[in-house]
């Protein structure tokens, strides 16, 4: 997933799934016919009008069900045990009206068991905070995709990691159900998948991983998933994670609903989540006052990374940074490119000079916005300060003008730049250098 400067309590009654009512001719289920069940059980409350009195029956899943009550006229108490594995499981009800004459069935899904589906877990981890999105079929028909940071100190509105904190980050598909809340279900690692083309049902990608933060984003850590279940129930989620040879136990406890994406710049497997945010004011894109020119003569680093075809143009997208260092630390001033090439390489075929435009296309540096989440996307220019969520001292997202990258034959470019901010500051910088892949 692209990088954009940004790491983008149980209860005992069941939640509705479902609020509109379900109407079988005189017969009107008013609470609707899907219901989500917790793995600890307890009372669903079903609720009915067009008739004084129904019949029920258990069509399926007869041992997840205590008893059936109806305690007054429109009301059905459907009395659930507690799930003892941690596997999901379903029950379905038939609710009659008019000696049998309408009738209607419900359905019931009881979250597995997740207590300790980890054994012995060499971590233990108790997450304070989920933070993702939703991204709908994007990445394949017939599975929604969800990508979410379990952490213990959140995201920043700027959707930035703060530092010295532990994120695990979750990248799985489960069902096309068309909601933002994670569903319920038993998810497994899949060690082969990128996500890239969407996915097996119920399944974890090979992009999840664990973030460590500390105070410069230098020393922070990024250390793969090599196997991963997942059990999520009503309100609560439990990962057990491959984490260099060490058993990690993560539980979170609250709303698992996320931010939609799903219709943001959407195209089944090229997708992305960016998009301009309509009414920003140019001030509001630069902290600027004065012309900039960044030098990088000192210790610095210089990366670049192939980001696939993020845009959807047809071509290669490539994210380009180089900072300046102080004392092994990024410290100062900094620029990230956000290239379109004209080609479709993989390996750093990047050389070429760029126009800089809002609109991505062949051979275009695009240029610096945010997206509706204040994360920075694009090109942009920032100073950095360190020490915070995002130690930005000074920044400016870069709008007009051009970037020149010339490859020199000898294992470096020279990157030449001539680009104006949203004020009309002329950002400026003439570097020759190594960049190294990222």
């Amino acid at each position: 997933m692209k990088k954009i400067l940004s790491l983008i309590m149980l209860v005992a009654t069941a939640m509705f799934v479902a609020c509109e009512p379900a109407t079988e001719e005189g017969l009107i289920i008013t609470s609707g016919k899907q219901y989500k069940v917790d793995a600890n059980g307890g009372d669903v409350y079903v609720t009915y009008m067009g008739y004084d009195s129904v019949t029920t029956s258990i069509q399926e899943g007869s041992e997840a069900i205590a008893s059936i009550k109806t305690p007054t006229p429109g009301v059905i108490v459907v009395s659930f045990h507690a799930n003892p594995t941690s596997s999901a499981r379903s029950a379905v009800v038939e609710v009659s009206a008019g000696n049998g004459d309408f009738s209607t069935l419900l359905l019931f899904l009881q979250a597995g068991n997740n207590s300790n589906i980890g054994g012995d877990a060499d971590v233990t981890f108790m997450a304070q905070s989920m933070d993702g999105y939703y991204y709908g079929e994007k990445y394949g028909k017939g599975a929604d995709r969800f990508a979410f940071f379990l952490s213990d100190k959140g995201l920043n509105n700027g959707g930035q990691a703060y530092t010295n904190g532990t994120y695990y980050y979750i990248d799985c598909f489960a069902p096309a159900n068309k909601t933002t809340t994670l569903p319920i279900g038993t998810y497994t690692f899949d060690g082969s998948n990128d996500g890239s083309n969407g996915g097996k049902i119920y399944s974890i990608t090979n992009n999840s991983q664990l973030f460590l933060t500390t105070d410069d984003v230098e020393t922070s850590q990024s250390i793969m998933m090599s196997d991963a279940k997942m059990v999520v129930s009503a309100n609560s989620i439990t990962v057990v994670a491959t984490i260099n040879g060490k058993k990690h136990q993560v539980t979170y406890s609250g709303d698992l609903s996320l931010s939609d994406v799903s219709e943001e710049n959407g195209n089944n497997g090229g997708g992305n989540e960016d998009n301009k945010t309509d009414g920003q004011e140019g001030e509001a894109q630069s902290t600027l006052e004065a012309d900039r020119h960044v030098t990088f003569d000192g210790e610095h680093r210089a990366k670049w990374g192939y980001e696939g075809d993020y845009w959807g143009t047809g071509y290669s997208n490539y994210t380009i940074y180089i900072m300046n260092k102080s004392g092994g630390s990024v410290y100062g001033d900094t620029l990230q490119f956000d290239l379109v090439t004209d080609n479709k390489s993989t390996d750093g075929k990047f050389a070429g000079k760029y126009t800089i435009s809002d609109k991505p296309g062949k051979m275009v540096m695009v240029a610096g916005f945010t997206n509706k989440y204040a994360q920075a996307v694009g090109s942009w220019f920032y100073e950095y300060g360190g020490g915070s969520a995002s130690g930005y001292k000074n920044y400016a997202m870069i709008k007009s003008g051009s970037a020149e990258f010339i490859d020199n034959g000898d294992g470096t470019h020279t990157v030449k730049l001539n680009a104006y901010d949203y004020k009309g500051n002329n950002i400026t910088c003439n570097w020759t250098g190594i960049i190294e892949k990222d």
